[in-house]
């Protein structure tokens, strides 16, 4: 019992702070974990069930869920449910690719005849077009803090200024698309399909953000449990986002990249 304490003691914290707003998503995700815990039992049929509930929380469930979601319907031969699950990808701009193992099921004949309009909605009503520039900017990211740590071990050699200047640049970029369009949440950009692995995966938004915190900006700090309640983020980003932290003391890059010149280089 008592290793459970700080389980229960993060949930509580989470739950109080999620349960002080309108929250759209707060029984969604403690649901879906549930689910998503008798799935990888293979307990297929009562994750069906609970991922039904899950999905009555919300009217826009999350893309990486909703595939778990589709294996456990299919498992279950609850042909219905899973004609309706691949509809909501569908619409969220999953393509007709991903959907090539379930040819055989009752429901794939209905659903690619009409996959048209879905691949129609998903264009009308989400934004395919900002997703892209999302992930182009994760993907600057990922290049700059790869040179920081080719940096770091003494394998390539960045000067202060250019350490500053590459992060400030996907800092402003990152506060340009948030301005202009709000945090990346699924609702607004639709479904992240990852064509090499035709999996669909949860938007990978949070690297991006803990890089920022690294580097001494603590972004969207009061803001993350409304995230959140949008779906933008699992509850647990609650309370890691606390914990991360760069060398300085958090007051922005120019002094943490001072602070990691210092630790690194043993100089300024």
């Amino acid at each position: 019992m008592k290793k459970q304490i700080p389980h229960i003691i993060t949930f509580f914290v989470m739950t109080l702070y999620m349960s002080a707003q309108e929250c759209e998503y707060r029984e969604y995700f403690r649901i879906i974990d549930s689910a998503k815990k008798e799935y990888s039992k293979h307990n297929f049929k009562k994750a069906n069930e609970i991922f039904k509930i899950a999905f009555s929380k919300t009217n826009f469930p999350l893309g990486h869920d909703l595939s778990f979601a589709l294996i456990s319907a299919v498992e279950a031969k609850d042909d219905h449910w899973a004609g309706t699950i691949a509809e909501y990808l569908a619409k969220g701009g999953t393509p007709l690719r991903y959907f090539g193992k379930y040819k055989k099921e009752k429901w794939y004949k209905k659903f690619s005849s009409n996959f048209q309009k879905y691949a129609t909605f998903y264009r009308d009503k989400l934004n395919p077009v900002l997703k892209d520039k999302w992930l182009a900017l994760i993907e600057k990211d990922r290049e700059f803090n790869s040179k920081y740590h080719e940096w770091r071990v003494g394998e390539a050699e960045l000067t202060i200024q250019e350490l500053t200047h590459g992060a400030n640049e996907i800092l402003e970029e990152f506060k340009t698309l948030t301005e202009a369009y709000g945090f990346p949440n699924e609702r607004i950009i639709g479904y992240h399909y990852v064509q090499r692995k035709n999996a669909i995966e949860r938007f990978p938004i949070e690297g991006l953000i803990v890089h920022i915190y690294q580097r001494g900006v603590l972004i969207f700090e009061n803001e993350i449990p409304k995230i959140v309640c949008n779906g933008g983020l699992h509850p647990q980003w609650i309370e890691t986002l606390k914990k991360i932290r760069g060398f300085g003391d958090s007051t922005g890059i120019e002094q943490e990249m001072k602070a990691r010149y210092e630790k690194f280089r043993g100089t300024e």
